[in-house]
């Protein structure tokens, strides 16, 4: 099979899971929809009248923003405006407009987004690493879903669309510099680490030449500008980002009132921990590690590699430095992800050197990423032990630990409130319940049926074709 075709079979792979389950609501993704709303509705940046939580706003001038970068909002106003300009017309009508709406914007925006990743990781292996189609294709198929990818792709965080960008940056940066600075720039606008990323990345291209450099960063101005004028219309000055005025989550003596010293209690936490580790959440991710050793006595790609690390270390440093390094009601680190595709390449040179254990290890990073997705992938932070003693027993017994159960709600007595199922995110479903019920286990099968299937058939064609084409 061509490459093209393996590329156009991830992205199908994919993006059918990704539509397939709905990861729910919150206030991360209200404001970010809010914003998107009142572009499109309004013509403003205030979300006074389009947002109704109290957490993750920023306020100015006596009026509502979000506190966070625009760029995200951005791109789901993009998805919105024709939505809303049909139903405006009576072009299209929905039963229930505000869930349906929703839904389809997050598939539109971040479900479309991570199914892009895996062909792109897969082309990039294959043509700038010059690694085996199995190798490439299977890194992508783990990236898609043995990571945090899969439950954040079918959730209106920025995450996802920013992890996408940050790798077209790298992609696209040695032979178009100035799409790689457009792609960045977008990454950046969508979460604030991934621009301080991008520094990096000029860096690479520095290395590569300095006429690329300069294309580079003349493709993300217009981003910087656009942003420093948003912060200049919403709190007055063009150097106060929208986290400064947050309220609530602030801290005197911080950097923006959020950000300190790395600690190494967050570092454990983010990385290892049951709690919100990365490791933990998808062991696969490992051999990622292993790849850059292979990379390395190679002799293959260092500057690219180098670039890799630095951009993890910014991440891993910025998340443990941060006051709410949890990511509050989350699966894994979140704030980890978009440095996740980055991460897969790497792991493309040592798939096929320890083939069974890197296939163990990524089955069981898809079951434990499945799970989540499936039952909730945003549990409440004080659940001390998120996987085993919320998500699985949740799957498979309905019923909580007496822990959990205490951790959640801490004023019911047992007397009168039994370790029972939670309650799951606002809205979350998936497809499968109108036919099979709903909240019940056996709906996850379709869709575990439809990855197990895909990633064979397309691990097995590619498997036949071992050189770069």
């Amino acid at each position: 099979m061509t490459d093209r075709r393996i590329a156009a079979a991830l992205f199908v792979l994919a993006f059918v899971p990704y539509c397939y389950f709905y990861g729910g609501w919150g206030a991360n993704q209200e404001v970010n929809y809010a914003l998107a709303r009142a572009m499109v509705e309004a013509h403003t940046f205030q979300v006074d009248h389009f947002t109704v939580h109290d957490g993750d706003i920023a306020e100015g001038g006596g009026h509502i923003y979000s506190n966070k970068p625009p760029g995200f909002s951005a791109l789901i106003a993009l998805a919105y405006a024709p939505l809303h300009a049909l139903q405006q017309h009576h072009h299209l009508q929905f039963r229930d407009p505000w869930r349906t709406d929703k839904q389809i914007v997050t598939v539109a925006v971040c479900g479309l987004c991570g199914a892009l990743i895996p062909p792109i990781l897969f082309l990039y292996g294959r043509r700038a690493m010059g690694v085996a189609q199995w190798n490439a294709a299977g890194a992508a198929i783990a990236a898609a879903f043995g990571t945090i990818a899969l439950p954040y792709s079918t959730m209106l965080f920025a995450h996802v669309p920013s992890a996408l960008f940050l790798l077209l940056a790298l992609v696209l940066l040695r032979d178009r510099p100035f799409l790689a600075g457009l792609a960045a720039g977008i990454a950046g606008a969508c979460f604030f680490l991934s621009a301080v990323a991008a520094l990096v990345l000029v860096g690479l291209a520095w290395r590569y030449a300095p006429r690329k450099a300069a294309l580079f960063v003349a493709g993300g101005v217009p981003f910087a500008v656009a942003l420093l004028a948003y912060q200049s219309i919403c709190f007055g000055s063009p150097f106060t980002a929208p986290v400064e005025r947050s309220g609530a989550y602030l801290q005197p003596g911080l950097l923006l009132g959020v950000f300190g010293i790395p600690r190494l209690a967050p570092l454990w936490a983010i990385t290892f921990s049951d709690y919100r580790g990365l490791f933990y959440c998808s062991p696969v991710l490992l051999f990622a590690l292993a790849g850059a050793i292979v990379m390395l006595r190679q002799g293959r790609a260092r500057p690219e590699l180098l670039a890799i690390a630095l951009i993890a270390v910014i991440f891993v440093a910025g998340n443990s430095s941060f006051n709410g390094w949890h990511g509050g009601a989350a699966f894994g680190p979140r704030y980890l992800l978009p440095v996740i595709p980055l991460l897969a390449v790497p792991m493309m040179f040592v798939a096929d050197r320890v083939r069974v254990l890197w296939l163990l290890a990524g089955i069981v990073s898809v079951a434990i990423n499945l799970a989540a997705t499936a039952v909730d992938a945003m549990p409440e932070p004080n659940v001390p032990h998120p996987l085993t003693g919320y998500i699985v027993p949740n799957l498979f017994t309905q019923r909580i630990s007496e822990e959990t159960r205490a951790a959640l709600f801490p004023d019911c007595k047992r007397a009168r409130c039994t370790p029972n199922k939670t309650a799951i995110a606002q809205d979350a479903k998936n497809f499968g319940e109108p036919l099979l019920g709903v909240g019940r286990a056996s709906t996850v099968v379709p869709a575990a049926l439809w990855m197990i299937a895909g990633s064979w058939l397309v691990l097995a064609a590619a498997a036949r074709q071992r050189r770069p084409t």
